[in-house]
């Protein structure tokens, strides 16, 4: 018979709760990790909106048609017409797109997550 302070190593269990939580951990990382990588795209097209010449003058369903295409080429859906918010000034164009994602993890449990993106892009 060993002593107690001789014995060395993990059990069985806590080896099976190390490997839960990791796959807890990962089937997680492996949902929500898509999400921000779409959030990224939608922030690039967003901010190059500022480089686009005559987007003053045009109109805002024009402007929100380019956002589609460019969002459309980058395999971005979550994005709709209704989440882009388009407002003009005289010297500028705000855009704003606005739009949360809802998926679903396991079971019941969803992960909602929102986000906003937005540029003030020069008129001329």
């Amino acid at each position: 018979m060993q002593l107690k302070n001789k014995q060395k190593g993990l059990t069985g269990v806590s080896i099976m709760a190390i490997l839960v939580v990791i796959a807890f951990v990962a089937v997680i990382f492996l949902k929500i990790m898509p999400i921000y990588f779409d959030s990224f795209k939608v922030g690039d097209v967003v901010s190059t909106l500022k480089e686009e010449r005559g987007l003053g003058e045009k109109s805002n369903n024009d402007i929100a048609t380019i956002i589609l295409k460019r969002l459309d080429v980058n395999m971005v859906s979550d994005v709709t017409k209704d989440h882009i918010f388009i407002e003009k000034s005289k010297n500028e164009v705000f855009v704003e797109v606005e739009y949360e994602v809802r998926r679903k993890l396991f079971g019941n449990l969803d992960v909602v997550v929102s986000f906003k993106k937005s540029v003030e892009a020069p008129a001329i």
